[in-house]
């Protein structure tokens, strides 16, 4: 699932958190300014659909336990996008369904820092994922090869900032945070990963029918996550109650 986190509510270290989202900031327009003096590609038909399928597929979010985040199930479309469509159609999928995903569910509301990190996040890992793809294919890499690299590049550059801005946020251990998020999105990484792979070996387009079909999957897998982050979140807030209760008994 894509990850996105809250770094507009800091507390402990809200000094670091302007300073890291500018950071971000500034990568992400560098990955602009890549785009903006490479040769362009355009699948029209495929990146309407790709775009539309992860934006739609951004709103099925799940909440992190214990942590101030949320994964949703749009990581195949961008993938697919990575692989198949050129770096400026990639870049707008990736852009577009985590903007889509980094809008709060009522009563909360829309914070532009939250948007403005989330995005530059996305598209530095979206670029990051493309250059790895193109240049594996350059060197002559088989597709898979090239393809889990892309996918790996893309895992990291995901989480690796998403750690430190929560780790900065709620005064956490980065390292700590950095494998609580890996732990619970590494599997679904590895799925998409997987989906993705299987589409680029038999040559299928991102059609219509293709992408109704990945969504279907990717709703089921959106409800077992739901069902799996509950169950983890009423075990965490039950163990205070069963501490107090076992320490009563002695």
């Amino acid at each position: 699932m894509s990850t996105v986190a809250n770094p507009g509510t800091a507390k402990v270290g809200s000094r670091f958190v302007p300073a890291f989202v500018t950071f971000m900031a500034v990568s992400a327009a560098m990955v602009l300014v890549q785009f903006a003096t490479a040769p362009r590609e355009w699948h029209r038909w495929e990146f309407l659909g790709l775009a539309l399928a992860g934006a739609i597929s951004s709103r099925l979010k799940v909440k992190l336990p214990g942590l101030n985040g949320n994964m949703s199930v749009n990581l195949p479309f961008i993938f697919i996008a990575m692989t198949r469509l050129g770096m400026g159609e990639a870049l707008v999928v990736a852009g577009v369904s985590v903007f889509v995903q980094s809008i709060p569910k009522a009563p909360h509301k829309f914070v532009p820092v939250h948007a403005l990190f989330n995005i530059s996040t996305a598209l530095v890992a979206a670029g990051l994922g493309w250059d790895t793809f193109h240049l594996g294919l350059a060197a002559h890499w088989n597709l898979e090869a090239a393809l889990v690299l892309a996918c790996a590049s893309h895992f990291l550059a995901s989480i690796v900032p998403v750690a430190v801005i929560i780790s900065l946020v709620e005064n956490r251990p980065a390292f700590r945070t950095w494998s609580d998020i890996f732990d619970l999105s590494f599997p679904y990484y590895l799925a998409s990963t997987g989906l993705t792979s299987i589409m680029a070996g038999v040559g299928v387009h991102a059609n219509w029918a293709t992408l109704v079909g990945i969504a279907c999957v990717m709703f089921v897998t959106y409800r077992c996550y739901r069902r799996y982050f509950t169950a983890m979140q009423n075990s965490q807030l039950a163990q205070p109650a069963l501490a107090k209760a076992a320490a009563a008994a002695k």
